[in-house]
């Protein structure tokens, strides 16, 4: 698998996303649309991922807590996810 398709890459998307989503929080007007934008997209990234990774049960649960908790702030803020 390419250098990508780690479990660390994993965390760090999902961590990107978190960090657009306080961003955008932050953020008004076409910065705030930016971050969102950026949020969805990676967050789009991190579940394909997280689909195709062969991951230990118990990481396969933090992960898709994680990412269950990010798509429900991009819902909030009106992404479509």
């Amino acid at each position: 698998m390419e250098k990508f398709g780690t479990l660390e890459h994993l965390k760090a998307q999902v961590t990107v996303v978190r960090w657009h989503l306080d961003a955008a929080a932050l953020g008004d007007g076409d910065q705030k649309r930016r971050h969102l934008d950026s949020a969805s997209l990676t967050y789009q990234g991190a579940v394909e991922l997280h689909a195709q990774l062969p991951l230990s049960d118990e990481e396969y649960a933090a992960i898709t807590k994680q990412l269950a908790e990010l798509g429900d702030r991009l819902r909030a803020a009106g992404q479509l996810v």
